[in-house]
């Protein structure tokens, strides 16, 4: 399987913060999103693989056997590299 527990939340925060951030600024706000996506992420995968217990096993919530917590670093590297592109105008977006 390509997720265990709640990985699957790894690709849905981001899909979701996505699309409501083009939805409400355009292209514009794919970066918003995938920012609001990445912090979301990284809380949410921090919180659901913490145990008080040191003998048990950590990050049991993985998405491709990556812990769900370190997707947060890929959507801030996202919105950071949307944000420059825009900046610069090499964007596909800034082609309207």
């Amino acid at each position: 399987m390509w997720w265990s527990g709640a990985g699957i939340l790894a690709v849905i925060f981001p899909a979701v913060t996505v699309a409501v951030g083009y939805q409400l600024g355009g292209y514009p706000g794919v970066p918003c999103g995938f920012l609001v996506a990445g912090i979301a992420t990284w809380f949410v995968g921090r919180r659901v693989n913490r145990t008080d217990d040191p003998k048990t096993y950590h990050n049991e919530h993985r998405l491709y056997s990556i812990p769900m917590q370190y997707w947060a670093f890929l959507w801030a590297f996202f919105a950071l590299t949307q944000t420059v592109l825009g900046l610069l105008g090499k964007a596909g977006w800034q082609q309207e």
